[in-house]
């Protein structure tokens, strides 16, 4: 009489289990990369609108005065880099060309999000509150990242022509 089990229907059975075992991880493992991949690129179109064109120093600053944009803006340039996930790095420099500063923005959504930034040689400043909205101003139509500096007891905009 013939054993029911033997040690190759054990070994198959191994082997079985291991190759089922890593077809299902590598099939959990590209769905969630196609859906992390689509997500970000869902991000990316929602947000990179705000990046700067071609690394230019295109977003100037300027003051708010008893809640109104002052008519003049002031001797500063940023330059925004979208690095993903909903968060730009930035540079500022004045228009002598010195480079001032960098930071952070961090979006919550569309509208509202947080900023941090290192002044060279002076001190970091730790998440202000921004946020974003497209405006008119002086006749133009600008992108608006408006910061909250209660911190300084002032409040400033940054524009870019739309």
């Amino acid at each position: 009489m013939e054993d029911f089990w033997t040690s190759k229907d054990s070994l198959n059975v191994i082997i079985g289990i291991v190759i089922g075992f890593d077809i299902s991880y590598l099939t959990a493992y590209a769905y969630e990369w196609r859906t992390n991949k689509r997500r970000r690129n869902n991000l990316f179109n929602k947000y990179s609108f705000l990046e700067s064109n071609e690394n230019a120093f295109d977003w100037q600053h300027w003051n708010i005065q008893d809640g109104k944009i002052e008519q003049r803006p002031l001797d500063s340039y940023m330059m925004l880099k979208y690095n993903g996930e909903k968060s730009f790095s930035f540079k500022w420099k004045a228009s002598s060309g010195e480079i001032l500063g960098d930071g952070f923005i961090f979006w919550e959504n569309l509208t509202q999000g947080k900023l941090s930034f290192y002044e060279y040689e002076k001190r970091w400043f730790d998440y202000r509150d921004v946020f974003h909205r497209r405006i008119n101003h002086q006749g133009n139509e600008y992108d608006a990242i408006f910061v909250n500096a209660d911190d300084q007891k002032t409040r400033y905009v940054m524009l870019r022509l739309v």
